[in-house]
């Protein structure tokens, strides 16, 4: 490591009164000449980008309820969102809003997203993998701001459990309701508790549905370690995520 730098310039600027806030980028071109350099030889410009502002800003800071987001948005097809206030701090500490819109920028768009506005961030479903330690970048004009994420995502394919995969009839057990259960015009007296034990139907044993997931983030570096939620032995049941999207193959069986 060098000796550290020493000053060889220090510049004094006017600004006349009633700035009116911070003013747009003003640029201020200098170049360096020395005794002895050639006149004819090319000079280096150097251009710098002023910015005045009444208002002594020191810090941009994006404020969010959690930096933890579980990507159910693949299974259910609905986006998770996370709202976000961006606010700037003041030399004296007063706390307002930006006066004009900031940007913000995710830096993986596989792993997470951010609104145009910068008010939120959110997984939509078209995500590939999660992550740990996901960024998403946020500025206004001079300040820069940066939020860290983890973020779940499913490992596909899901497993399908079943308490009992072989379910039969259950013997003397019936249920009315059944094609015959309805009564008929023409029926004669003595024909009611035929009719009924024709309109019964059989009852079948029941089991439960479970369907489980394995929650990861995959490594920034792309690398082929998993980090699980909350351990790589344990799959969560998603099966009420998924009610209105399970089907059976073939109906006539179950």
């Amino acid at each position: 490591r060098g000796p550290d730098p020493e000053a060889f310039l220090h510049v004094e600027l006017v600004v006349e009164n009633g700035t009116g806030g911070l003013a747009p980028a003003r640029p201020l071109t200098w170049q360096l000449e020395y005794p002895g350099q050639d006149p004819e030889a090319q000079k280096d410009k150097l251009v710098w980008e002023i910015q005045v502002a009444e208002r002594d800003v020191r810090a941009l800071v994006p404020l969010v309820q959690e930096l933890e987001i579980l990507n159910t948005a693949p299974l259910t097809g609905v986006p998770r969102l996370v709202p976000v206030k961006l606010v700037v701090v003041e030399a004296g500490g007063v706390i307002t809003e930006p006066p004009d819109p900031p940007g913000c920028e995710s830096a993986d768009k596989q792993v997470l997203q951010v609104s145009d506005g910068c008010g939120a961030v959110f997984v939509g479903g078209k995500e590939s993998r999660g992550a740990r330690g996901a960024r998403v970048d946020f500025w206004w004009r001079r300040l820069h701001a940066s939020l860290l994420f983890t973020v779940w995502a499913p490992l596909l394919p899901l497993r399908v459990q079943l308490g009992d995969t072989v379910l039969e009839q259950v013997r003397g057990w019936r249920l009315p309701g059944g094609p015959d259960s309805a009564p008929s015009e023409a029926e004669e007296p003595g024909e009611e508790g035929e009719r009924r034990a024709r309109g019964c139907r059989p009852q079948y044993q029941r089991t439960g549905v479970r369907v489980l997931a394995l929650f990861v983030a995959h490594p920034l570096d792309g690398g082929r370690h998993l980090s699980y939620l909350p351990g790589p032995e344990w799959r969560l049941d998603v099966a009420h995520l998924l009610a209105g999207r399970t089907r059976v193959q073939d109906p006539r069986v179950a």
